[in-house]
């Protein structure tokens, strides 16, 4: 039996490998790299089990996997991330995924469950957990010298309703009447917190099997739809944000009456809990903070997040000191303050607390200069952080136990072994490995065609038949003949990011101020681990994303209404009304579906073949989510409208009152490949402008002869 473990930390990977030693579960190596992985596998030629991260530099695990299945099909493997990955089931499936850091005998037992292996001892071992493992929970340890008095913190103005510090794993408040209640997917388990909109709880999410920090509105706000309104689009912005240091929000909904919003749980203290107990921050923790809290309130900037202001309570250090932020993302903000104010602020609160150790001077330094305004902006702040972290000197090494010695002469050794093996490699090999290379250039670097799709069709003015009767009379428009790609929304990004003064011109009057118009997961994340690639560039190298196919001519998703708007507003057209894409999708025969009155679930990228199974799915239609736009060359309406009975259903400029709160939320039409029902009479009155679906997508209309404009 031959395990690899793949880790970015090699130490991490040598501390795995040295526990399966011991229980003598086979021929265990190390690495950790990709590469180093993939040097190992060729002189191996056969691994068993592959035990490794899922964000590392260069290739991610999920990469990884999918090449060595390839030569190794009866591969099993095993997940490993610090990072929630709840947005990658599909790649996942039914591969067990293990969070870091993981515990000795959690990790034993899942690879022991894996390879069929009994427990030493009278009891089996459990079964891996599928998708994600229940979040480990422990107690934050805050170091607090006996001689230090508690040194009071500079507090803040008190925090909004929707912001609220995160609380330590042990903080329990007496139950109240949601507890030990079941609310969709989440069994409410203890209340931890309360602010002006409701309940904070602690709660299992049974699905994903994991912890969250579960927001409620109460019923006495919830009789206000504007509260409503306010809490679900904090909700939605929250959710919107990505990055690895801000806790990530993953739903909101409704369910037994009362609306919520799930994040992610993180055992914590805050800097401000710490200060109020008298604790103190280490050197290194402290410039942990400084550089995290830059990088975060940075991307804020970049991406033109409206937020509220930071506080104490908002910056948490967990049981290894590691910062994360809470997400402090609003639909509307609580006044604002300048880049010089916030690390004045943010520098007062962390003088109180860092140690007065000789070796903390240059901390303290750089805190004063933040005090007295000397940095100009946070990436100033971030690159001082970072060049002010302890560099590991010689001397340090040998601090290390003679285990971790030991280690690292057998790395070491078995680098050298490596070296010499691939030197006498055979012919074989060599041609195995250059047809590696060629499979990985042309995954990575191949560059499909991004086709034109700029044909609009013309609707000619006259009487349709509207919904179940109604005579409707349009005047004559142009509406595109396909669904807007991704292609065609990359060269709108392309045109924003050349021209940000002229950017607002385009956008609705009703629109927050400063938000991106880059689609939910579209862009490539710098973590600090590596990149994590967003959708665009998976369709661009790949031609893969979340197990199906996608292309550049996919139609886009994940744009919210007011994306759709501004880019309609770039080309020089405008969104359709709903009664206009109606008549384009139905004619003026009132048909039910573009091509007749008969379904034909062959014709249509529909909803009728998806499985939760991620391989299986599209055997109806050929499609397993997206397709290329003009794909389904049936599925046309008597103009020679394409697309309009599925893929992805569409923005409109309608509006409607929302079924649950009375506000009027843009209307949606047309089916999609989520959904079976492809009745093109169908209206979908639920999301308001700032949400979006990975089923929905948009294409626009003009009042003139677009040739006429050439």
């Amino acid at each position: 039996m031959k395990i690899l473990i793949v880790d970015k930390d090699p130490a991490v990977a040598r501390q795995l490998a040295g526990w399966m030693t011991v229980q003598g579960m086979g021929e265990c190596y190390s690495a950790g790299s990709a590469e180093e992985a993939v040097e190992i596998v060729h002189r191996e030629k056969a691994i068993d089990l592959l035990v490794t991260d899922v964000v590392m530099e260069g290739t991610d695990g999920f990469s990884l996997r999918e090449a060595m299945v390839a030569g190794f099909p009866a591969l099993r493997t095993i997940f490993m991330s610090e990072y929630d990955l709840s947005d990658y089931a599909d790649r996942i499936g039914e591969i067990p995924l293990l969070t870091k850091p993981v515990g000795e005998s959690l990790f034993l037992a899942t690879v022991r469950g894996m390879l069929g292996i009994v427990a030493p001892t009278a009891v089996s071992a459990p079964k891996p957990v599928a998708v994600a493992p229940k979040v480990a929970t422990p107690t934050p340890q805050v170091a607090t010298p006996t001689a230090k008095a508690a040194v009071p913190v500079a507090k803040a103005a008190a925090a909004p309703a929707e912001v609220t510090a995160f609380v330590a794993a042990s903080k329990e408040l007496p139950p109240d009447e949601l507890v030990g209640t079941v609310i969709g997917n989440y069994e409410i388990e203890a209340k931890i917190d309360e602010n002006a909109n409701g309940g904070i709880y602690r709660a299992l999410q049974t699905n994903m099997a994991r912890k969250v920090c579960f927001y409620t509105l109460s019923a006495v706000n919830a009789a206000d739809p504007a509260r409503i309104k306010r809490f679900l689009s904090n909700a939605s912005v929250k959710a919107n944000v990505k990055h690895p240091a801000v806790l990530a929000v993953f739903e909101a909904g409704e369910g037994n009456g009362t609306y919520f919003y799930a994040c992610e749980f993180v055992p914590s203290h805050s800097i401000e809990e710490i200060a109020e107990s008298g604790g103190v921050i280490e050197p290194a923790a402290v410039l942990g903070i400084l550089e995290r809290t830059a990088d975060v309130m940075g991307y804020f900037g970049r991406e033109k997040i409206l937020h509220n202001r930071l506080r104490p309570s908002l910056i948490l250090l967990d049981a290894k000191q590691k910062p994360r932020i809470a997400n402090i993302a609003a639909y509307e903000v609580d006044g604002s303050s300048s880049v010089v104010e916030e690390m004045r602020d943010l520098a007062q609160w962390l003088l109180p607390v860092i140690s007065a150790h000789p070796a903390a001077q240059t901390t303290r330094d750089l805190l004063e200069q933040m005090s007295a305004g000397a940095l100009p902006s946070w990436l100033a702040l971030a690159q001082a952080a970072q060049a002010a972290m302890p560099k590991v000197s010689p001397k340090d090494v040998y601090k290390l136990e003679a285990r971790e010695r030991a280690a690292i002469k057998s790395l070491e050794e078995a680098k050298k072994r490596q070296q010499r093996n691939m030197i006498l490699t055979t012919v074989a090999s060599l041609t195995l490995l250059l047809l590696s290379f060629v499979v990985v250039w042309w995954f990575l670097f191949r560059e499909p065609t991004a086709r034109s799709f700029d044909t609009m069709v013309e609707i000619p003015a006259g009487e349709f038949i509207y919904q179940d009767g109604q005579k409707v009379n349009l005047p004559t428009f142009w509406i595109d003949e396909y669904e807007v790609t991704l292609g065609e929304y990359a060269k709108f990004l392309e045109w924003i990011a050349a021209n940000p003064d002229k950017v607002a011109a385009l956008e609705h009057p009703d629109m927050p101020s400063g938000k991106s118009h880059v689609p939910v997961d579209w862009a490539d994340q710098e973590l600090p681990t590596g990149p994590m690639p967003g959708y665009y560039t998976r369709a661009k190298r790949w031609g893969k994303y979340k197990a199906a196919a996608l292309d550049v001519n996919s139609p886009v998703f994940g744009v919210d209404w007011y994306d759709a708007y501004a880019f309609a507003k770039w080309k020089g057209h405008r969104l359709p009304t709903e009664q206009e894409w109606e008549k384009a999708a139905r004619g003026t025969d009132g048909r039910i579906y573009p091509w007749g009155n008969e379904l034909d679930a062959k014709i249509v990228n529909s909803g009728a073949d998806i499985d939760a199974d991620p391989e299986k799915g599209g055997q109806i239609d050929g499609f397993k989510k997206w397709s290329p736009v003009d794909a389904m060359a049936k599925d046309v309406s008597s103009y020679g409208v394409k697309g309009m009975g599925g893929n992805v259903s569409e923005w409109t400029a309608s509006m409607a009152p929302h079924p649950e709160f009375g506000d009027k939320v843009p209307v949606i039409r047309g089916g999609n490949w989520f959904n079976p029902d492809v009745d093109s009479r169908r209206r979908l009155i639920k999301l308001m402008p700032l949400e979006q679906d990975m089923s929905l997508g948009f294409r626009t209309v003009s009042d003139t002869n677009p040739s006429a404009k050439k």
